[in-house]
């Protein structure tokens, strides 16, 4: 089907002049007419775009950004006006209760505390004026001594110090929000350098209703290679699995300054990676051992596994007398009803269930995420599970693991796809290649078997300092050849 090309006629939307609110976990008490127009029994674009971005530490710090002059131009800025105290707030919490090492310490009174630092110190309302951009909105936030979870319209948003991941489904232009946010990382937290950006989709169900640049690959890497100029970035977009089946696209980039062979060996080093410049390579992939997400990317779902996903009769009633909780509480009966409150017991969640259906959840898990979402229309049933949660054999050399942690990435498959019980399903496992351990890591991963599966393809690819590893399963029927998917890949 032909899609005809609709650049939009002006850039990003003007930063909003009004004063940041203060940072809140309220739900507003309704959705908008355009949001709750998503939500239709006609075909929603379950699929969600991904994208996601390293920011460099400023002088192996956060943010040269005092957290009481946010407005500031920081680049004008120096190094000598900078100081620890100026870079981060002290934040109250609640005695972690994960079993992982994170920085929170006490006061002098006993009190649990940790610090904010780099992007998690722009006010909600600055993000929620980007996401406007996007075509969504802020549901709620939770957040843990490491990182803020953002529930949105459409998915969900994470933000660590200087690592953004934004997701989000339907029809919304998630890319025509890149630009704000690297001036939002730059002006209002100091970021100016990039060590790395993702951008990722499951093919489409529907490319047709999408808006440029969305809806034809091609047209998302050029529009992502002119925000990323050859010059400064070595780029590159890729399709992985069957072009004429199910596939999942990638498209990656990363500054000439870091620029990896495919053993993860620097080629290049700029000025900016001198003595004085904060963490070497080294020392920041060592940091970064245990870095790796798993995604599962099901369709096809099980209809009466689908039935807890609609609100029952007592909750259309309560949301009919206008009752404020019914998409919390609603959201809790299928956490416990389902299973999903076994995937990790000790996880911090938040979820919603939409109206009449459709079902969203974050959860935290120390320095680890999870999120999950569910379009459970026969038409378009689709749900996807995201993990940056290790498992006790990846990185066994260097980490013992949690006691909460699954076996083995299998393990956590097995224990999703008997959730929402998938007719066919995908995974991608991400994980980054470090100095201590440039080879080998993709032997033995997702090589198992999943119950009541085959696996059609095992796909492995050596991405610079990154290793891929994407697979697809079905029920043992060969699926039906898409015509004319080979004309453009969508």
């Amino acid at each position: 089907m032909k899609i005809t090309n609709n650049p939009p006629s002006d850039g990003a939307p003007t930063p909003s002049s009004s004063p940041p609110t203060k940072y809140s976990c309220a739900y507003p008490s309704q959705l908008s007419a355009e949001t709750e127009g998503h939500q239709t029994l006609c075909g929603f674009e379950g699929p969600e775009k991904v994208f996601e971005i390293w920011f460099r530490p400023v002088n192996g710090k956060e943010s040269p950004v005092r957290r009481r002059d946010l407005s500031r131009d920081v680049e004008n800025l120096s190094e000598s006006e900078v100081s620890i105290d100026d870079v981060e707030e002290i934040v109250d919490c609640a005695r972690p209760h994960h079993d992982y090492p994170v920085d929170v310490f006490q006061d002098d009174d006993g009190q649990w505390q940790y610090r904010r630092s780099g992007l998690r110190l722009v006010n909600r309302s600055v993000w929620e004026e980007m996401l406007s951009i996007v075509k969504c909105q802020v549901l709620n936030v939770i957040q843990n001594e490491c990182e803020d979870a953002y529930l949105l319209s459409e998915s969900s948003m994470f933000v660590y110090p200087h690592r953004l991941i934004l997701k989000t489904c339907g029809t919304t232009t998630l890319l025509h929000a890149v630009p704000r946010i690297l001036e939002i990382a730059r002006e209002h937290c100091g970021l100016a350098e990039i060590n790395s950006v993702f951008y990722s989709r499951k093919a489409f169900l529907f490319p047709e209703k999408q808006t440029w640049p969305h809806g034809r690959w091609g047209d998302e890497v050029d529009y992502l290679d002119k925000l990323l100029p050859e010059d400064e970035f070595e780029t590159a977009g890729y399709v992985i699995g069957k072009v004429n089946g199910d596939h999942w696209c990638l498209y990656m980039a990363t500054p000439l300054r870091l620029s990896l062979d495919l053993d993860g060996v620097e080629l290049a080093e700029s000025s900016s990676r001198d003595s004085d410049a904060g963490s070497s390579v080294a020392e920041e992939d060592e940091d970064e051992e245990d870095d790796v997400t798993l995604e599962v990317l099901m369709t096809n779902l099980d209809p009466a596994a689908m039935k807890a996903f609609w609100r029952n009769a007592m909750e259309l009633r309560a949301a009919k007398d206008g009752s404020a909780n019914v998409a919390r509480d609603g959201g809790q009966r299928v956490y416990h009803a389902t299973g999903i409150a076994d995937i990790y017991p000790t996880a911090v969640v938040d979820d919603y269930l939409f109206d009449p259906c459709g079902y969203s959840l974050n959860g935290l898990v120390g320095p680890y995420y999870f999120t999950i979402h569910v379009t459970p229309e026969d038409i378009c049933s689709y749900a996807s599970f995201e993990t940056t949660v290790p498992v006790k054999r990846f990185y066994s050399h260097v980490r013992q693991g949690s006691a909460s942690e699954y076996e083995c990435f299998e393990d956590v498959v097995q224990r999703v796809v008997e959730i929402f019980r998938p007719g066919t399903f995908s995974t991608t496992l991400f994980s980054r290649k470090t100095i201590g351990n440039k080879h080998g890591k993709t032997d033995g991963l997702l090589e198992g078997n999943v119950m009541g599966f085959k696996r059609r393809d095992r796909i492995v690819h050596c991405l610079g300092k990154w290793d891929l590893v994407f697979c697809h399963f079905d029920k043992g029927q060969m699926p039906a050849r898409k015509k004319g998917a080979l004309r453009a890949v969508r």
